[in-house]
């Protein structure tokens, strides 16, 4: 009996406890729960954009594929040009030898021609007066003198046919010339074609490089964030199972890196520098350099201390009253998660770790685990 009023007031105790720490933990439940939300609303989104990314890049293949057919299509064009060349110098060739065969048939023609003046020249006049005396009349000496003009004439009009063959054959051979030459231009206009598909064959590529690089980034950065998801999810599963002391800090912060105040890119909308989208900046950037010391803006206990995907090496630091802040992508550290730290104590090193274009101090407050502008609380 004594044992069952035992358990009965082990449960009771049980409850009350449970009752009293629930609230508390259902609201940190809740804003994990918020923020796994909205990494699954981003998580769609980027997986959107990442299709689109690939429909984009399959567009450009079927760009690329129209260009290399034009290339093939020129190329086929000049290897046609290049035989035409080819044969229209086997027709020149051919011409020149059909002149110079003609022009040694005009010389020996020429040479028996002058043969004959030079004869006619000399014996001409016997010639006559033998053609005149052999005659048997008139009429038979009329017919002699007529056969006589006759094969003169006969050997005029050879050397005119000779030379109008010439004339006609160094035409045909300069058309050819002028053919050749105009080929020439137009192989040359087809290889510059050529090189300028193959420039912008290179540009498409350099496009589509270009977009397989950004859905990459994409996916990757989707890949992040589908860890900080998983992440989550097993804090709220953590969460769920106990819950931690609070240490209260002075309420009062200290910039965080006190060798520079310069920000490099502040709290709110931006184009994000890796993934070249509208995104949510949930902290400033300060332009420190590498390995510049880095303080904790406040008193508080160190809650988290290690590598946190996107951020990478990240340290928390809660203050107490939901109040706490993050300090990301350092180079080291100077303190181990369950430290406690007062403000103005160095807690890390700057870095360029996680997804970061170079070094600097990517600096948070959150209130409740929620994002919140930070230069309301550090300047």
């Amino acid at each position: 009996m004594k044992k069952g009023h035992k358990l009965t007031a082990f449960t009771i105790s049980l409850c009350f406890l449970i009752t009293c720490l629930l609230p508390v933990y259902a609201n940190e439940i809740e804003e994990h729960q918020r923020q796994l939300q909205d990494v699954s609303r981003q998580i769609n989104q980027n997986q959107q954009i990442v299709n689109q990314k690939k429909q984009e890049e399959k567009s450009i293949m079927g760009q690329i594929n129209v260009i290399e057919q034009n290339i093939a299509n020129a190329e086929n064009e000049i290897n046609s040009l290049a035989e035409r060349v080819a044969i229209l110098k086997e027709s020149i060739a051919r011409l020149e030898e059909d002149i110079k065969l003609s022009e040694k048939k005009l010389a020996e023609k020429d040479a028996l021609l002058s043969e004959r003046l030079e004869y006619i020249y000399i014996e001409g006049n016997v010639s006559y007066m033998e053609v005149l005396f052999s005659a048997t009349d008139v009429k038979d000496f009329l017919t002699r003198y007529d056969m006589l003009n006759m094969i003169v004439e006969q050997d005029i009009d050879l050397i005119e046919e000779v030379n109008k063959n010439r004339r006609d054959l160094k035409m045909k051979k300069s058309d050819l010339e002028v053919k050749e030459k105009e080929l020439i231009t137009i192989q040359a206009s087809q290889e510059a074609a050529k090189e300028q598909l193959d420039i912008q064959k290179g540009e498409k590529q350099n496009v589509l490089s270009g977009v397989s690089t950004e859905r990459k980034a994409l996916e990757e950065a989707l890949a992040e964030l589908e860890r900080a998801s998983a992440q989550l999810e097993t804090m709220i599963r953590q969460i769920q199972g106990g819950g931690s002391g609070e240490v209260l800090g002075t309420g009062v912060y200290t910039w965080p890196t006190p060798s520079c105040k310069s920000i490099t890119s502040p709290y709110g909308m931006r184009n994000h520098p890796l993934l070249n989208q509208r995104k949510m900046h949930t902290g400033i950037d300060i332009g420190a350099s590498m390995s510049a010391s880095i303080v904790a803006a406040d008193s508080g206990t160190v809650i988290f201390a290690g590598w946190m995907n996107a951020y990478g090496n990240t340290i928390i630091v809660d203050h107490g009253g939901g109040m706490s802040t993050l300090y990301a992508h350092q180079s080291r550290f100077s303190v181990a998660k369950g430290d406690s730290v007062v403000k103005g104590q160095e807690i890390g090193k700057v870095g360029s770790t996680g997804w970061s274009t170079g070094p600097h101090l990517h600096f948070e407050v959150r209130i409740n685990g929620a994002y919140t502008d930070p230069n309301a609380y550090v300047r």
